[in-house]
């Protein structure tokens, strides 16, 4: 089933200008009349203005909940395998040009911590940290930054030529999408996953 965002809001505005959509098992249903199989979807962004598309995917995974559905492989069954996040986010060759975008999302099966307590580390090629934010993500929100916005124009200039951003949280999972803005008028996506 194709769902098309813009056409679903209408007119309505996000508060933030912008957002995610989670499609959920309804745990409530009783395990025979929930659905089965695992969510999946394919996605393509469109910027309004430059009309440059990007597509990617994601699958369907039970997060921050400790509990066995119908005892499928995306649930636990056992102890939960660590509720943390260390993510690697790539930063563009040329910073002078091109900036780095992360739209964070923090779902959550079932109830889980009320924020984040997300740690964005500004890394040299070398492993050395150069500077350090935090987020905190609302249970079931999501925040979208770029490195530009988030580090000093200094600190960037040192982690040219290899350096990252380690994203990193003790109390829960996150995952999200990446991606890379050039002169602000193309874009890429990937998504990734916390671990």
């Amino acid at each position: 089933m194709a769902i098309d965002v813009s056409e679903t809001l209408g007119d309505t505005a996000l508060p933030s200008g912008y957002g995610h959509i989670e499609l959920i098992y309804d745990f409530d249903a009783g395990a025979n009349d929930a659905p089965d199989g695992w969510l999946h979807g394919l996605f393509r962004y469109e910027d309004r203005e430059t009309g440059h598309a990007a597509d990617t995917s994601f699958g369907a995974h039970v997060f921050n909940g400790v509990l066995t559905f119908k005892g499928e492989p995306q649930s636990y069954g056992g102890p939960p395998p660590g509720l943390s996040t260390r993510l690697f986010l790539r930063l563009g060759n040329d910073l002078d040009r091109v900036d780095t975008l992360c739209h964070l999302i923090y779902p959550a099966s079932t109830p889980w911590h009320e924020v984040s307590a997300t740690d964005l580390v500004l890394t040299a090629a070398d492993g050395s940290e150069i500077a350090h934010a935090r987020l905190a993500i609302p249970c079931g929100g999501s925040r979208l930054w770029r490195a530009a916005e988030t580090f000093d124009a200094g600190d960037l200039a040192r982690a040219a030529g290899g350096g990252y951003v380690l994203i990193r949280d003790t109390t829960c999972r996150l995952f999200g999408y990446h991606g890379l803005i050039r002169d602000g008028t193309a874009f890429s996506l990937d998504h990734m996953f916390g671990f």
